[in-house]
């Protein structure tokens, strides 16, 4: 079941830590204490939400967050995908690409007609995921919806409409 993350509370940290454990082990190092980690995800997060054009999207199954990502609208019917991952060891379980149709037709019904993101060209694995969704590889810049270009990326759309 999808779910649209609004209250920004210790514990939707402490779920989405462990969604996102893998990826804050590179930034751990720039913390005092995982406290402060914590602390700090958590005013990020909240400022995130605050904003309508911007979603945290969770796959919940059986009362436990699978898999999230982040969802930001680069105009009122394109929206960009970022941070699109799975708890480690429940990967390979068809999770991710729960949370990504959840994810699109939730995002159609808020007027999408184009989905994107950005993957790394050394990830083959986001690659089969997001093309078994109806994402397409394309030639263009691997550009961000802050406007940031990404070496080493390659951008992926998806059509809706």
């Amino acid at each position: 079941m999808l779910v649209r993350v609004l209250d920004i509370c210790p514990e939707t940290v402490a779920k989405l830590f462990a969604v996102y454990d893998e990826s804050m082990a590179d930034m751990r190092e720039n913390f005092g204490d995982e406290q402060e980690m914590h602390n700090a995800y958590a005013e990020f997060l909240q400022d995130f939400v605050s904003e309508q054009t911007q979603l945290v999207l969770v796959e919940e199954v059986d009362g436990h967050w699978v898999s999230a990502l982040r969802a930001i609208a680069t105009s009122p019917d394109k929206w960009f995908l970022e941070a699109v991952e799975t708890v480690p060891e429940l990967r390979g379980k068809g999770y991710g690409k729960l949370l990504l149709k959840d994810s699109i037709a939730y995002l159609e019904h808020l007027g999408a007609k184009t989905v994107e993101c950005i993957i790394a060209d050394n990830n083959s694995i986001s690659m089969k995921l997001h093309s078994a969704c109806g994402f397409e590889p394309t030639k263009d810049a691997p550009v961000n919806c802050w406007n940031e270009l990404e070496e080493g990326c390659i951008l992926f759309r998806r059509n809706i409409a």
